[in-house]
């Protein structure tokens, strides 16, 4: 599976802004995208339920690697770049 540059450019931005917000859950409602809503969703609230809910298996490997802090999942992961991106993001 091939994701869009864009797509990685804002998981990782996410990922890094998300407590500037004082509630950021209610921009996650705005994202017209069902898997970067709840990608966004999982991210903000630590809640993997959300994780579960997402199409794309590499996203969801992600989502449950950053959420649930468990590295391993980030060898699911086939898209190369995204697949260091979790290896980098999850310790």
């Amino acid at each position: 599976m091939h994701l869009r540059p864009h797509l990685l450019l804002s998981l990782s931005l996410l990922l890094t802004t998300t407590a500037v917000f004082a509630n950021p859950a209610s921009h996650c409602y705005s994202i017209q995208n069902q898997d970067s809503k709840n990608l966004c969703l999982a991210l903000v609230k630590k809640d993997k339920s959300n994780c579960y809910s997402i199409g794309s298996s590499d996203l969801k490997n992600m989502c449950l690697a950053q959420v649930g802090e468990q590295r391993s999942n980030c060898y699911s992961i086939q898209s190369s770049d995204m697949k260091n991106l979790c290896l980098a993001m999850v310790r």
